[in-house]
């Protein structure tokens, strides 16, 4: 019987070939859409590139409740209280970013790298495809310098040679041998080009290190434990720490603990909500083509009313004709699955490219057995619902069918248009909603753009060095002498208005750092963790590059020198905080260096590293020549193009040292306007998918006001008989058209106010633009709903009552 169903299926649809190529594009959209946005989830949320089990991997984060901080750091001891949890811990390790410089051609280039712990590729379950990775005996101060290179450094370096294994690569001056190259979809952490053992001095693990959070761990679960056993074993870990401490705890004064969530969810950053929204939105597009299939099924039913009466009288079950119907159904979804299937991880990739590179890196799209279980699923998803409505009218009408009205043309039942009716309803309501929302995305994110930072970004390019070697790194009469030498070098040449140093760059995503300090003459009470604050280091033009005002007192000057007394500046948040009834001027603060530091200024304050939150604490300035660091960010303001004075920092940086080099240079403005990467990818691929829902409701719209308008041909035909005029019947057509469309607008409105309440929940300046949202979408589609009826009701309008009833 099955064989039997799917070659009469088949015969059927071979002879309608309008028909099914028609139902097969308009499924193939909607499974191709959500099979490319499912094949992005699954490389992004579920499965990340180069991580074995993905689902077995966490990330530590410490928590500080009364500090509101929450961040994916832990510090060594923490990470020794994990490592001790064998019982559910197969492996950790620890991992710090570390930069390098490298020569090569005689040129020096900037090197990603990381200093790891001796398990890190156990950690991810990455192998080598050269070599081997790191020993714990190689994982000590003062071993021998060795190196694990990625692949796309042993491609670009050493030219993909297979004896690469053994040979030197000079880091910072100094000699690595390389041992191994990793595979080319590893890439943690990220934009990483070698690595090398963290190799941490004992020192670390002492018990006054506990709040010294520097240091990423992830930690690989055993294949029989789970996230709640490792945190509830971290618990106790916490509670033993905070009773050792006694009743002068800063664990408990600020409510610390440290705790392990997944790696997907870590991973994914920025990018979750954006993605969870667009698999929201081809959902719907994936209902929308459903519906049309349905409605065009409906039709098809409606024509074959003889056939069907015909097989009913030679006793065809009404099981077995639902049973064909839906075998129709299943072929031209499972043609439609095929098209998906080959186009969707395309389109996935073309998505991923899409999406701005800052958000995309090290993610890729494939078709693996998930993508393809679900493009399956969704296949025979749109085969139930595109099936189940001609289905359930059938069983309804099965005991009236007859020959008589199978061989009739007379105006349907009402009956029989309700169904397809409801269908069309339901995509204009869809398509409604998906027009409001890119609405409302749209106008949230044109409020965000019009946020004040607090600088001005426009004509501020950026470039940053990472210093190379120890003795610069560790040096503050040399890194003072290097930072004064670029800023001269940058001021002198034409179009600079000003130069200046800062770190951590404001809005950088890879930069940035806060810490507690302590008010000189102001003791902290019981349970009270103490002020904390963003902090940076800066140079005398900083508040002149960023144009940041200036409210009180002085900014850092070229006196501040490391033999001078040590000077910070606040912004006016912290000053408002710990000093809201008084100036904070002279007052001591204390946690940056051996020595208190007196504030000397009152800054304006700015946001730090998003356009959609504020989560700054405040900030410290500290100058520059009082601190040293591992690298620092300069920029230049000019009037004109930003981008034309990169190689002036290249040249300014290399007349300083020889042995330094820039990287990432780029415009202030993108690195503010990044800050919105996910929220305009929402609103770039929500228009995209809205306007194929509201091309769907379009073909929708006409295939069924043809239909109607068919069926009631005698009807149309009496009417002009008796004096009807062209205008009354084209008059009659759109009034049917308006009503179903003005019903559909009516529940897409209801939906979207519904949706709004939801989504201001989760998204940042969400909300604004109802009105406006909802009328554009509105009279839009109103528009294209006359548009799409206007054809057939203007064939209508042709029709001659003679020829009509004749054909009656």
């Amino acid at each position: 019987m099955i064989f039997y169903n799917l070659r009469h299926a088949f015969r059927q649809l071979v002879r309608l070939p309008g028909f099914s190529i028609t139902a097969i594009i308009t499924l193939a959209l909607g499974i191709g859409a959500n099979t490319a946005i499912f094949s992005v989830v699954n490389a992004v949320l579920r499965h990340p590139a180069g991580v074995d089990h993905p689902e077995r991997v966490a990330v530590m984060n410490v928590l500080y409740k009364k500090l509101a901080l929450d961040v994916p750091f832990i510090s060594v001891p923490d990470y020794a209280d994990t490592a001790s949890l064998k019982n559910v811990v197969e492996a950790a390790a620890m991992e710090k970013g570390m930069s390098f410089n490298s020569v090569r051609d005689g040129k020096v280039e900037h090197v990603s790298g990381a200093g790891v712990g001796s398990r890190w590729f156990q950690v991810f379950g990455a192998r080598p495809i050269l070599g081997r990775t790191f020993t714990a005996e190689e994982d000590q101060p003062n071993a021998g310098p060795v190196v694990v290179i990625s692949y796309g450094l042993w491609q670009t370096v050493f030219g993909g040679r297979r004896d690469v294994v053994g040979q030197t690569l000079m880091l910072d001056q100094k000699p690595h041998q390389v041992i191994g190259v990793m595979r080319s979809d590893f890439d943690w952490p990220r934009r990483n080009q070698v690595w090398v053992p963290i190799a941490l001095d004992p020192k670390a693990f002492a018990a006054d290190q506990r709040y010294n959070e520097s240091y990423q761990t992830f930690i690989r679960l055993r294949s029989d434990a789970t996230i709640g056993q490792v945190n509830a074993g971290i618990k106790g870990k916490v509670r033993e720490r905070i009773l050792t401490e006694g009743s002068q705890s800063f664990g408990r004064s600020s409510d610390w603990s440290f705790y392990a969530s997944q790696l997907t969810q870590f991973a994914a950053g920025p990018l979750r909500k954006p993605l969870y929204v667009l698999f929201g939105v081809v959902a719907l597009v994936l209902l929308i083509a459903s519906a049309n299939v349905a409605g065009l099924f409906l039709a098809r039913t409606a024509a074959r009313t003889r056939e069907f009466a015909i097989r009913t009288a030679l006793g065809a079950t009404a099981s077995a004709i639902v049973g064909q119907l839906l075998t129709e159904t299943m072929l031209l979804a499972g043609a439609a699955t095929l098209i998906g299937i080959a186009a969707g991880p395309i389109f996935g990739r073309i998505l991923l490219w899409l999406i701005p590179h800052s958000l995309a890196e090290g993610y890729e799209v494939h078709m693996d057995p998930t993508v393809l279980a679900f493009t399956a699923g969704a296949g025979l998803l749109t085969s139930l619902i595109a099936g189940i409505g001609p289905s359930l009218r059938l069983l309804r009408q099965h005991q009236s069918l007859d020959l008589h009205e199978g061989g009739r043309n007379a105006t349907a039942s009402v009956e029989k248009q309700r169904l397809r009716s409801a269908f069309v309803i339901g995509e204009v309501a869809l398509a409604c909603l998906l027009l409001t929302g890119t609405g409302l995305f749209l106008f949230s994110l044109r409020q965000l753009q019009q946020i004040d930072p607090g600088f001005n970004p426009h004509g501020v390019l950026a470039g940053s060095v990472f210093y190379s070697g120890d003795d610069f790194q560790k040096s503050d009469p040399r890194q003072a002498t290097f930072i004064k030498t670029v800023i001269d070098n940058l001021s002198a040449q034409p179009g600079v208005h000003a130069a200046a140093a800062v770190d951590p760059l404001p809005f950088d995503p890879n930069n940035g750092g806060s810490s507690s300090f302590q008010i000189v003459g102001r003791p902290t009470g019981p349970n009270d963790p103490g002020p904390h604050s963003n902090q940076s280091n800066a140079t005398p033009d900083y508040l002149k590059v960023m144009q940041i005002p200036l409210l009180a007192g002085r900014w850092i000057s070229s006196e501040d020198r490391a033999d001078t007394e040590p000077i910070v500046v606040i912004d006016s948040r912290l000053a408002n905080k710990f000093w809201p009834n008084q100036s904070p001027l002279g007052q001591h603060i204390a946690g940056n260096g051996p020595k208190a530091a007196v504030i000397i200024g009152i800054v304006a304050t700015i946001r730090n590293s998003s356009l959609e939150q504020d989560t700054s604490d405040g900030m410290r300035y500290y100058a520059y020549a009082q601190a040293n660091d591992f690298r620092t960010d300069f920029i230049v303001r000019t009037d004109g193009d930003p981008n034309a004075l990169a190689p002036a920092i290249q040249r300014a940086i290399a007349a300083a040292d020889s042995t330094q080099t820039t990287t990432d240079i780029q415009p202030l403005d993108d690195l503010v306007s990044g800050s919105l990467a996910g929220r305009r990818l929402i609103v770039d691929m929500l228009a995209a998918f809205a306007g194929l829902a509201l091309l769907l409701a379009i073909v929708g719209i006409y295939g069924l006001i043809s239909y109607v308008t068919n069926q009631r041909t005698v009807e149309v035909g009496l009417r002009m008989a008796v004096g009807a005029q062209r205008t009354d019947v084209i008059f009659l057509v759109l009034k049917g058209a308006v009503a179903w469309v003005f019903t559909g607008l009516v529940i897409g409105a209801i939906l979207s106010l519904v949706a709004n309440r939801l989504l201001r929940q989760s998204f940042a300046a969400f909300g604004s633009g109802v009105v406006e949202s909802l009328t554009l979408s509105v009279l839009s589609l109103l528009i294209v709903g006359m548009l799409a009826a206007f054809l057939p009701a203007l064939r209508a309008a042709s029709i001659q009552p003679i020829q009509a009833l004749r054909n009656e």
